[in-house]
């Protein structure tokens, strides 16, 4: 029998989720109530909750400084994330903190359920190992014994962008789970956790965002009604869709057309960002390749280009108009007058008021 802290600076979206769990199924017998982080921790020292489930975005103490709390100082509550507030900072910090789940409000009865069932899943595997009875599945195979082989294969198959060697990586792992376990939906939602938090290192190792594959992170929502096959045949698919969609972006960034991207800096230099750092990742290219590959072609390297472009420019100006050297500057691109002072008598080796003099 357990505990549950719902947080929640709305009172209806608190109603709704105490309405739509199963508690005899469950096994919550107590239920507890808090408005924002702050009240929340109150709570968990008074009351110590076997589980949370937090908003996100509340005044005072938000979601984000709650999980990292949580993960620091109360590593024993499990948490499941439900926000309306569709930010992918929070799902990162979700994922990050270890929770159960991240459901999108308003909540579906069945995910929540599931998630639920999963954090009572992860409990206990937990309880069992610290006092020394590992969990034992099937043939009396532990749980870490089944799971930590097939993470590593993971883990591997995504960084290699192998969409093989995930394929056989899956085909090895079926056959060693047993029937009670395919049947065991808090295991399944289990191996699907263990798949988002192995997909979001691999976004990290290649510096790619979900939407960057065509996906977002609702899409990989947990959906309760799937079998054991199913949900691996579907966490195979996004696995192979994103191996496919990077190693597509990888080829990309070495088939860099220098022609296109001079042609952005002729139409774009006068903006302030404008930077090699800007262009590199709006052209999914290394800073130090894009350097080396202007320059090879046109003589210079692409902060030179730019300079050199905004400098003929402000000299144009500085001749033809009596406009102020300050507004000058901002229409080539600097916000500070000092620096483009120092810019411009650097690169024609005297000051914009000689050149107007003369």
């Amino acid at each position: 029998m357990s505990t549950l802290l719902i947080v929640d600076d709305e009172s209806w979206a608190r109603e709704s989720v105490k309405a739509l769990i199963n508690h005899d199924e469950i096994g919550i017998t107590q239920i507890i109530e808090a408005t924002n982080g702050m009240e929340a921790i109150e709570f968990i020292n008074s009351l110590k909750p076997d589980f949370i489930i937090t908003d996100m975005k509340m005044p005072g103490m938000d979601g984000i400084r709650l999980l990292d709390i949580l993960v620091k100082e109360y590593p024993d509550i499990l948490a499941i994330v439900l926000s309306g507030y569709q930010d992918f900072m929070y799902t990162r910090q979700a994922i990050k903190s270890g929770v159960i789940e991240y459901l999108p409000k308003p909540v579906d009865e069945t995910e929540l359920n599931d998630a639920l069932r999963k954090a009572i899943f992860t409990k206990r595997k937990k309880q069992e190992q610290q006092i020394g009875y590992p969990f034992l599945i099937g043939d009396f195979i532990e749980l870490e014994e089944l799971i930590s082989p097939f993470r590593r294969t993971l883990s591997f198959s995504f960084k290699e962008l192998n969409a093989t060697q995930l394929s056989n990586s899956v085909n090895h792992f079926i056959p060693k789970v047993d029937a009670r376990l395919r049947h065991d939906s808090s295991f399944i939602a289990y191996l699907h956790q263990l798949f988002l938090i192995v997909l979001e290192e691999m976004l990290k190792e290649h510096k790619v965002k979900l939407e960057d594959v065509g996906l977002n992170w609702n899409q990989l929502c947990y959906q309760g009604k799937r079998t054991f096959e199913d949900e691996i045949t579907f966490l195979q698919q996004i696995g192979e869709q994103v191996i496919i969609a990077i190693d597509t972006i990888r080829k990309q960034k070495s088939k860099i057309n220098l022609d296109e991207i001079k042609q952005y800096i002729d139409d774009n230099f006068t903006l302030m960002n404008m930077s090699l750092d800007v262009i590199a990742k709006k052209y999914f290219v290394s800073k130090e390749y894009l350097t080396t590959a202007f320059k090879k072609k046109y003589g210079c390297n692409v902060t030179e280009y730019i300079i050199s472009s905004r400098m003929e420019m402000a000299k144009q100006l500085i001749l033809t108009t009596t406009l102020q050297y300050k507004s000058i500057a901002e229409m080539v691109g600097y916000e500070d007058v000092s620096y483009f002072y120092r810019v411009f008598k650097k690169y024609y080796g005297t000051s914009p008021g000689k050149i107007r003099k003369n």
